[in-house]
């Protein structure tokens, strides 16, 4: 048997490696089947009635000027706290419920 030299060698051995390492790579797996049909979601129902009603915003304070001094300043300082918290809850419900039920509650006057 003949002795293989070094340049003999390195391209017998790279032959031998480019035929046997193929097979040790990952192999592609096939791309998924196309869904032709719709996916359906499920969606939540409606909320009921009751929760789709548009804020009621009853009437203020009387604005006679007379009546208002005779408010503490604290005690008015507290009412005005309120209704402004109070109109920003009733301003969130009507947001939330336009969302659901476009044009369902009108925008309040004034």
């Amino acid at each position: 048997m003949r002795k293989l030299n070094g340049p003999t060698l390195s391209i017998v051995t790279g032959f031998a490696l480019s035929t046997a390492l193929p097979a040790c790579a990952r192999h592609v797996e096939a791309p998924p089947a196309v869904v032709s049909t719709p996916i359906v979601v499920k969606v939540k129902d409606t909320p009921p009635a009751e929760l789709l009603r548009c804020a009621e915003r009853p009437e203020g304070l009387p604005e006679d000027p007379a009546l208002i001094a005779q408010i503490p300043t604290r005690i008015r300082a507290g009412i005005i706290r309120l209704a402004r918290s109070f109109a920003a809850n009733a301003d969130h419900l009507d947001r939330l419920i336009n969302w659901n039920t476009p044009t369902a509650c009108q925008s309040p006057k004034g």
